[in-house]
């Protein structure tokens, strides 16, 4: 049983990181060649699911950068905290004011 769990999160960080990697896929109404497939009448113009670019978000992408800008900015404001506390212990350093 644990060996089926462990196979499902290693098999689920493996789809994460391929959807952050790879956000995009073929389009499938067109196929990727961004021109629709269909009448003699409309065939020449663009696709209108992929907008003639051939390609599609993936599903899940958006939640996957979502979460890793979101961990990256906490992460860069824990940074800043940590800098701006550094500079108002040297700014109060007694040392520092007997200088003045």
């Amino acid at each position: 049983m644990i060996n089926m769990i462990l196979l499902a999160m290693a098999a689920f960080v493996i789809w994460a990181v391929s959807v952050y990697t790879y956000p995009f896929r073929p389009c499938r109404r067109c196929g990727g060649t961004g021109r629709k497939p269909g009448s003699t009448r409309r065939r020449f113009g663009p696709c209108n699911r992929c907008g003639g670019t051939g390609r599609t978000q993936r599903l899940g992408s958006r939640t996957a950068h979502r979460t890793v800008l979101s961990v990256r900015s906490e992460m860069a404001k824990e940074r800043q905290r940590k800098r701006d506390r550094k500079a108002a212990d040297n700014a109060t350093d007694p040392r520092r004011l007997e200088d003045r």
